[in-house]
C-alpha cells in the first residue's frame, strides 16, 4: 500500500550538518520527489505518509550540493529497500522513461508502466512482453504527441521494440528478465526530459497476503 502519497510509510532522516531551514526544505523536497514519490507497490493508499528530515548543526556547514546528493542517496536506498519488500515481491522493478516532452509526461508514462498488473506479472514470470509495456504507454490517452512508431522499448540494454532480438539477443533478454532486478527503459521521442520510478513484480504471494486474513 504505497502510492500515491507514500502511504503507510514513515521516514525520518537525520543529519548533523548546519543548514538553514529554507535550504534544507528545498533539498529535501527534491530528494523526496525523486525517490519516495517515485515508488509504487500497488497504487493503493492508507493513513500514514510522512517523510521528515532533521538537522542539528553539530558538524558545521557543508556544501549544499554535497548535502543534497547525500540526502538523495539515503532516500533512494530506502526507496529500493521498500520496493524489494513489497507485499509478495520477488523482483525489484525499475522503469525509466527518457526522451519525453517534459518531466510530467515522463513521470506519468513511467508510473503507468510500473503500475500495470500485466507488466508486473510479466516481470514475475520473466516474460519479455513488450506488448504489455506498449499497452501501458497507450493508456496515457492525454499524451497525444507520443507516436508509437517512434517509441523504443528495452529490457535492460536489450531492445525489444521495434527491433526484435534474435539469436544471442534472446539469451540476453532471458537473462535480464530472470534477474531479481528488472529494468525497463522506454524512449518516447517527444523531447529531452526523463524520469525513473520504482516498484516490484505482482505475485500470488501478494494475493495470499491480502486475502487470507480478516480485519
Amino acid at each position: 500500500m504505497i502510492e500515491p502519497d507514500m502511504a503507510t510509510m514513515l521516514a525520518f532522516v537525520f543529519t548533523d550538518a548546519a543548514v538553514d531551514a529554507g535550504s534544507l526544505d528545498r533539498m529535501w523536497g527534491r530528494a523526496v520527489g525523486d525517490t519516495f514519490n517515485c515508488l509504487s507497490i500497488d497504487t493503493d493508499t492508507s493513513t500514514s505518509d510522512t517523510a521528515v528530515v532533521l538537522a542539528n548543526g553539530a558538524a558545521g556547514p557543508v556544501p549544499e550540493a554535497s548535502l543534497g546528493m547525500a540526502l538523495r542517496e539515503v532516500c533512494l536506498d530506502l526507496t529500493l529497500q521498500l520496493a524489494r519488500d513489497g507485499e509478495g515481491a520477488t523482483k525489484l522493478l525499475t522503469v525509466s522513461v527518457r526522451g519525453a516532452r517534459d518531466g510530467g509526461q515522463a513521470h506519468r508514462v513511467a508510473k503507468a508502466i510500473v503500475n500495470s498488473p500485466l507488466v508486473k506479472t510479466a516481470v514475475h514470470g520473466a516474460d519479455p512482453n513488450w506488448g504489455r509495456v506498449a499497452m501501458a504507454i497507450g493508456k496515457c490517452h492525454e499524451e497525444t504527441d507520443i507516436d508509437p512508431e517512434q517509441v523504443v522499448i528495452r529490457f535492460g540494454e536489450v531492445q525489444a521494440y521495434p527491433a526484435l532480438p534474435s539469436g544471442g539477443g534472446l539469451d540476453a533478454l532471458a537473462a535480464v528478465m530472470s534477474a531479481d532486478h528488472v529494468e525497463i527503459d522506454v524512449w518516447l521521442a517527444t523531447g529531452d526530459a526523463e524520469a525513473t520510478v520504482y516498484g516490484c513484480d505482482l505475485t500470488d504471494g501478494y494475493v495470499r497476503i491480502n486475502a487470507d486474513y480478516t480485519t
